[in-house]
């Protein structure tokens, strides 16, 4: 018989808490375990093998859900601090409560309250607080949390996750823990299929090259484009090749609408499009809906958008990303979850790659004010092409640097590496030179 694991928590809060532990043990670990509700009880209590570890509860102590989600509650001050158990040095970060870590008889007294601090980042309800946004009405990296205290590159919640699976460990516990291994998610929003969208576009196009940029590098490109009598934009074959590679699937979001300046670069109903999206079931990779810019607090058009999408493909669609990385953290998720979504991969940042939510794991999403777990699952999106280039304005090797070390902490946690790099984002003057940083997301450990 296997270890039985006993989670006791106060009465306060039950579907935040309750929410939280599903993550953390069930979700990422894949453990077994019951949650007792004692009204006596002020901390978190996870028995395993008659020994305990006591977890400080420093933040939810209100079930007055509009209490909770107030600026005055953001942390004002994060702290950093190493744990060791059994003979293995931890670093962990401090959003909620304080660093002490001791060894009392009969287990463990923990003071960083990692509940609260799992719960603000895989729900960013900080994201609905804070009132900064940029011109797309985006909330970004410099505001965050993350950012502006350093720990934006490390997936701080799968280290909490290996504490307390360690600190299981040291308690006798004999589950198995979920079988993980390091996956390269390769993705792709379809926001332009073609450069020149006819023979009179080409020319332009051309003609751009040739005599108002004069620019030799792109000349070349055109010329190599027009030799072998493929638009600069059908990289198609080429992203597919190198998923099947590495023996993956890669992922296409595709537009279907939109009724703004950023939408509407082509139709579902043109041939060209209506063959890509038939070479692409062909290979068996995956189709889905890549909503239009208004579509993230709109939820009537999102439903246009996706019926529109499975009329063209004629397939259920489940998967999708946010145009522009639009999100609205009181929103989005839920017009997701009414459109039957499945899976979504918009949560990144636009302008600073790392871990948004703190995690590399997929997992499921949370309405912080209906108070309940959805069946929607959000698979965190780690880094953009176009966040290296046009927002953090890194060079080919510091972009290759970047990529390593983000490589490197999803592979410690043996998570998804899930990257966006656009089938435009190779034939073009600004891009010469990246097509090496896009085939280092490919790396394999």
């Amino acid at each position: 018989m296997s270890s039985k694991i006993v989670i006791t928590i106060p009465s306060v809060n039950v579907p935040e808490v309750a929410y939280t532990f599903h993550c953390l043990l069930s979700v990422f670990l894949g453990l077994r375990y019951e949650i007792v509700i004692d009204d006596a009880s002020c901390d978190y209590k996870i028995t395993c093998n008659s020994q305990t570890l006591q977890i400080a509860n420093f933040f939810f102590k209100d079930d007055r859900v509009e209490h909770l989600y107030q600026l005055d509650n953001l942390p004002s001050v994060v702290n950093f601090s190493d744990i060791e158990l059994e003979n293995i040095q931890f670093s962990q970060v401090i959003i909620f409560g304080n660093s002490s870590w001791s060894k009392q008889e009969g287990g463990f007294k923990w003071g960083n309250d990692i509940v609260a601090a799992s719960f603000y980042m895989l729900t960013r309800w900080e994201e609905t607080v804070i009132e900064n946004k940029d011109e797309h009405n985006r909330f970004l990296a410099i505001d965050s949390l993350a950012y502006k205290n350093n720990f934006l590159h490390r997936p701080i919640v799968n280290e909490y996750v290996e504490i307390l699976y360690q600190t299981l460990k040291s308690f006798g516990l004999d589950q198995e823990r979920k079988f993980r291994q390091y996956t390269t998610v390769a993705t792709h929003d379809v926001d332009r299929p073609y450069l020149w969208r006819s023979k009179l576009g080409k020319m332009k196009s051309i003609g751009a090259s040739l005599l108002l940029r004069r620019d030799r590098e792109e000349i070349k490109l055109r010329a190599g484009n027009l030799a072998v009598g493929i638009d600069p934009f059908d990289t198609f074959d080429l992203l597919m090749d190198m998923s099947e590679s590495i023996g993956e699937k890669a992922h296409f979001f595709f537009m279907a609408g939109g009724e703004t300046e950023f939408d509407n670069f082509y139709q579902l109903g043109e041939q060209a499009v209506i063959d890509l999206i038939k070479r692409i079931k062909e290979r068996n990779h995956c189709i889905g809906i890549h909503p239009s810019y208004n579509t993230y607090n709109n939820t009537e058009m999102l439903f246009s958008e996706i019926d529109a999408l499975k009329m063209a493909t004629g397939m259920e669609v489940t998967a999708s990303r946010q145009h522009y990385l639009r999100f609205d953290a009181s929103s989005t998720w839920n017009n997701l979850e009414e459109a039957n979504v499945r899976c979504d991969s918009t949560l990144g940042y636009p302008d600073e790659a790392g871990f948004r939510s703190g995690v590399c794991y997929t997992y499921p999403v949370y309405d912080i004010y209906r108070r309940k777990q959805l069946f929607l699952l959000e698979k965190p999106l780690i880094v953009m092409d176009t966040t290296l280039l046009k927002y953090e304005k890194l060079q080919i090797e510091q972009a290759l640097s970047r990529i390593e070390n983000l490589q490197k902490e999803v592979h410690r946690y043996q998570g998804e590496f899930v990257f966006l790099w656009h089938n435009s984002s190779f034939n073009s003057q600004e891009w010469i030179g990246f097509d090496k940083v896009y085939k280092s997301m490919y790396r394999q450990f």
